[in-house]
C-alpha cells in the first residue's frame, strides 16, 4: 500500500514538472529569436516574390511584343483585302467592257448576215477595181483592230485576275500567321496567368509573415517589460536584505555611495563625432510618419566609424537583424538598473556575457533597421525606462 502511494506521488511531481516545462512562459529572447527566424523566412519570400516578379515583367514583354505583331498582320491582312476589291472591280469592269466589244462584233456580223451580204466584202469592192487594194488594207485593219481590242481586253483582264491570285495568296500566308501569333499570345498569357498566380501567393504569404513580426514583437516587448520588472523587484530586495545587515550609518554610507556612482557622467559614445541629428523627445519618425516617443539621441557619423563603450559593464544582449527597427544593436548594463543601448550599427565586436571597460570598442557606425542613413542611436535607461541621454553624458 504504502509503495502504491510513493508511485503516485512520483508520477504526481513528474507530471507536474513536465507540465511547468511545456506551459513555462516564453521569455523576450525566445520572442527574439522566433522574430529573427520569421523575419529569415519573409526574406526569403521577399526574393523569391523579386524573382517571379522578374520573370513576369518579361513574361509581359513578349505578350506585348506578340500583340503588335498581330496588330501589325491584321493590318497588313486589312491592306490586302482592299486590293483585292479593288482588283475585283477592276476585274468586273474589263468583264463588262470585253462584252460590251465581242456584243458590238457580233452585232456587226450579225447585220452582214441578215442582209445576205458580206459586209467586209462590200467594202473591199466598193469604189470599183482601182479602190480594191486600198479598199483592202483598210478592211484588213478594220478587222485587225476588232480582234486587237478584244484580245487586249482579255489581256488586261488575265493579268487582273493573275495579280488578284498573287494578292490573295499573300493575305492568305498572312493569316496564317495571324493564327500562328495569336496561339503563340495565348501560351504566352497562360505564363502570364500562372507567374501572377505565384506572385499572389508569395505577397499574401509575406504579409503574414509581416503580421506575426508584429505579434511577436508585441508579445517581446510584454516579456521585456515582466523581465525589467522582475529585475527591479529583485534588485530592491537584494538591496533590502543588504540594507538590513548593514549598520545604520552604513546603509546611509552605502546610498549616498551608491547615488553618487548612479548619477556620474557616461562618456561619449561615438569619439568620431558630437553632431546630435536627431534628439531625445517626441517626434515625427522619419520613415513611418507617425508620432512616437524617440527614446534616445542620433548621432550622425561615417558608416564604419567606432562606437565605444559609455561606461563599464556587462553585455546583456548583443543581437543581429532587423530587431523591430533597431536593427543590430547592443545593450550594456552598468548596475543600479543603468543600461545604455547602442543601435543602427553595422557590425558588432562584442558577444553577450562580455565584460566591457569605459571607453572599449564594441561596435561600428551603420544603418541596420529603420534608418534612413548612418549614425548611432544612443539610449540611456533606469530600470528599463527611457532618460534623456544628454543628461547622463
Amino acid at each position: 500500500m504504502k509503495r502504491k502511494v510513493l508511485s503516485i506521488i512520483v508520477i504526481s511531481i513528474l507530471v507536474l514538472t513536465n507540465c511547468r516545462t511545456v506551459f513555462a512562459e516564453k521569455s523576450s529572447a525566445d520572442y527574439k529569436k522566433e522574430q529573427q527566424q520569421t523575419q529569415s523566412a519573409s526574406n526569403k519570400a521577399k526574393e523569391e516574390l523579386e524573382n517571379v516578379e522578374g520573370k513576369l515583367d518579361t513574361a509581359l514583354d513578349e505578350v506585348s511584343k506578340v500583340s503588335s505583331s498581330i496588330n501589325t498582320v491584321e493590318e497588313e491582312i486589312s491592306t490586302l483585302s482592299g486590293k483585292i476589291d479593288e482588283l475585283d472591280k477592276s476585274i468586273s469592269e474589263k468583264e463588262k467592257d470585253l462584252s460590251e466589244k465581242e456584243t458590238m462584233l457580233d452585232e456587226r456580223l450579225s447585220a452582214a448576215y441578215m442582209n445576205s451580204n458580206d459586209t467586209y466584202l462590200e467594202a473591199l469592192i466598193s469604189g470599183g477595181i482601182v479602190n480594191f487594194v486600198s479598199n483592202y488594207d483598210m478592211i484588213k485593219q478594220i478587222a485587225e483592230y476588232d480582234n486587237n481590242l478584244i484580245n487586249e481586253v482579255k489581256d488586261a483582264k488575265k493579268d487582273l485576275e493573275d495579280k488578284k491570285q498573287e494578292v490573295e495568296t499573300a493575305k492568305s500566308e498572312k493569316e496564317s500567321k495571324s493564327s500562328e501569333l495569336k496561339g503563340l499570345k495565348a501560351e504566352k498569357q497562360k505564363k502570364v496567368d500562372a507567374l501572377s498566380s505565384e506572385q499572389k501567393e508569395i505577397q499574401n504569404k509575406i504579409d503574414e509573415y509581416d503580421k506575426q513580426m508584429a505579434s511577436l514583437k508585441k508579445k517581446e516587448q510584454e516579456a521585456t517589460k515582466k523581465e525589467q520588472e522582475a529585475a527591479r523587484i529583485a534588485a530592491a530586495k537584494a538591496a533590502a536584505a543588504k540594507n538590513s545587515s548593514s549598520s545604520s550609518s552604513s546603509s546611509s554610507s552605502s546610498s549616498t555611495s551608491t547615488a553618487t556612482k548612479s548619477s556620474g557622467k557616461f562618456l561619449w559614445p561615438c569619439p568620431s563625432s558630437q553632431r546630435i541629428s536627431s534628439g531625445y523627445g517626441y517626434r515625427i519618425h522619419p520613415i513611418y510618419g507617425t508620432k512616437k516617443l524617440h527614446a534616445g539621441i542620433d548621432i550622425a557619423a561615417a558608416g564604419g566609424a567606432d562606437i565605444v563603450a559609455a561606461e563599464s559593464g556587462t553585455v546583456i544582449l548583443s543581437s543581429w537583424g532587423y530587431n523591430g527597427g533597431y536593427g543590430n544593436y547592443i545593450i550594456i548594463s552598468h548596475g543600479n538598473g543603468y543600461t545604455t543601448r547602442y543601435a543602427h550599427c553595422s557590425n558588432l565586436y562584442v558577444n553577450v556575457g562580455d565584460t566591457v571597460s569605459r571607453g572599449q570598442r564594441i561596435a561600428a557606425v551603420g544603418s541596420t533597421g529603420s534608418s534612413t542613413g548612418n549614425h548611432l542611436h544612443f539610449e540611456v535607461r533606469i530600470n528599463g525606462e527611457s532618460k534623456p541621454p544628454l543628461n547622463y553624458l
